[in-house]
């Protein structure tokens, strides 16, 4: 397994099993109701996860198809840079899009930044993979949103291996 998979996959284990992310992802009303199941433990858990954690800029199914009304996080690499000590590390982001829609769950709570706030929680000065924490670094609104959802852009930065 190449270095930057890995990378990928050591994040998605820590974000796709945060218990509070995906209630914040599936729960319509009230995600944090500490009487409702962990969505973890429901039959469907990776039917759930497979469609509100993408690992890849996917928007299709959900801007194709105005009845769902879903949040989910797409999670993929960005823009990598050498380190400028050593040609061994670079510089690599990790691009978290966020959409979630207006009228099931942004009007009552904002939801979208609930799971923003959430995901610098688990991630920010977090040594998840590679050699060092994982920094946020910028945030902007994704302008061209599925229909009827808002979309942030959360980038967050850590050091990884080159090869």
């Amino acid at each position: 397994m190449s270095n930057l998979s890995k990378n990928l996959i050591d994040i998605f284990k820590v974000v796709g099993n945060d218990k509070e992310l995906l209630r914040l992802l599936y729960y319509t009303s009230d995600p944090l109701n500490p009487t409702k199941p962990e969505v973890i433990d429901l039959e469907d858990f990776q039917e759930i996860r497979r469609e509100r954690i993408v690992r890849a800029p996917k928007t299709n199914d959900i801007q194709d198809d105005s009845t769902i009304e879903i949040c989910r996080i797409c999670m993929y690499f960005g823009n990598r840079s050498n380190t400028g000590s050593a040609t061994k590390f670079a510089y690599q982001d990790v691009v978290f899009d966020i959409y979630v829609h207006i009228d099931a769950f942004e009007v009552n709570d904002a939801r979208s930044l609930r799971i923003t706030d959430r995901l610098n929680k688990i991630l920010h000065n977090q040594s998840i993979t590679g050699f060092s924490s994982i920094k946020s670094d910028r945030m902007f609104i994704i302008g061209n949103s599925p229909s009827g959802y808002i979309g942030y852009k959360y980038i967050y930065e850590f050091i990884s291996e080159n090869y």
